[in-house]
């Protein structure tokens, strides 16, 4: 006899049909996955972990000893030494966080701009448009020519000099452009029946369907910017314009063995009662850190769904 399909059947015997699943082999597969999980939790952390241990170790505990766990050998002494340099560390934080902000915003608004137009394949020259970004995506100019392109453009020793050159990326349009394509072409249609011009289509639909994706390119975008300090020192010569990355490594290098022995006996009197150079060292990683580890979270939920939902077609 056929059993009708009914939504009654599964809450009845539901219960057990979920207890004849829990055989010993799976039951030992779900353990087998968590402690796999585990592990690549404590594999991932490990680093950051060190790295966090090592910054709040005693500086004679960690001459002989190295990292210590025990709460009795910890000390801010790494941190105090860097807040002392507060003078310095305040401007270079607001301007990294000038240009991290400027960055994603603009970035997201040149690259979903973009990404919608090669979207279009009705576009005129398409093609070739699409040739071009991939192109830059295998081969670039050299170092010598952006910077001739950049200083050309007047942007040296500015803070435009750290954002406009970098405000997109091939492979980020790439990934909306599959976002895109995947959107419901009716839906278009019905929004130009009812009269939308395509920037009114592209700012009034295309982008609040767009936020999970967005999300996550503009996470990558606030990376990369928070962390820049190569092109930073290339372009900028003004101490008062360089980021936090820039004066965190111009702070760490005084600490650095020098060569001339008159001034290393000088330094190592200044430097008697400081923390070691690593400890310093792990110190500024984790004050680079924090601001995109407070961010993160609130945007976690979009990240899986805005890589996934731009990278596959249905």
């Amino acid at each position: 006899m056929k059993i009708p399909n009914s939504p009654i059947l599964p809450a009845l015997f539901g219960r057990r049909t979920q207890k004849v699943r829990q055989t010993l082999g799976s039951r030992l597969f779900d353990i087998l996955n968590v402690l796999v999980l585990w592990g690549l939790v404590l594999f991932t952390l490990g680093p950051f972990l060190y790295i966090l241990f090592g910054s709040i170790t005693e500086a004679d505990y960690y001459r002989v000893h190295g990292v210590a766990l025990d709460p009795a050998h910890w000390s801010l002494a790494s941190y105090e030494v860097l807040l002392s340099t507060a003078s310095r560390l305040v401007p270079a934080f607001n301007v990294t966080l000038l240009t991290t902000v400027l960055g994603t915003g603009l970035g997201l608004m040149v690259t979903a701009s973009l990404a919608f137009a090669v979207s279009r394949t009705e576009l005129p020259g398409h093609n070739l448009l699409v040739w071009m970004l991939f192109f830059t995506m295998i081969f670039n100019g050299g170092m010598v020519p952006f910077y001739l392109v950049v200083d050309g453009l007047g942007l040296t020793n500015t803070i435009w000099a750290m954002v406009i050159p970098f405000l997109s990326d091939a492979w980020f349009v790439f990934i909306l452009v599959k976002f895109f394509e995947s959107l419901p072409q009716e839906l278009f249609d019905a929004a130009r029946i009812d009269g939308c011009s395509e920037v009114e289509l592209f700012f009034r639909i295309v982008l609040p369907l767009s936020k999970p994706v967005l999300a996550t390119i503009g996470l990558f975008f606030a990376v990369y910017f928070w962390n820049q300090w190569f092109w930073p020192m290339v372009f900028v010569q003004d101490s008062q314009l360089h980021p936090l990355q820039v004066v965190l490594r111009a702070i760490l290098s005084t600490m650095m063995p020098v060569v001339n022995p008159n001034a290393a006996v000088q330094q190592a009197r200044q430097m008697a009662d400081m923390p070691p150079v690593e400890v310093m060292r792990m110190a500024a990683i984790v004050v680079t850190i924090i601001p995109i580890a407070i961010v993160y979270p609130f945007l976690q939920r979009y990240f899986v769904k805005g890589v996934l939902i731009g990278a596959v077609k249905e």
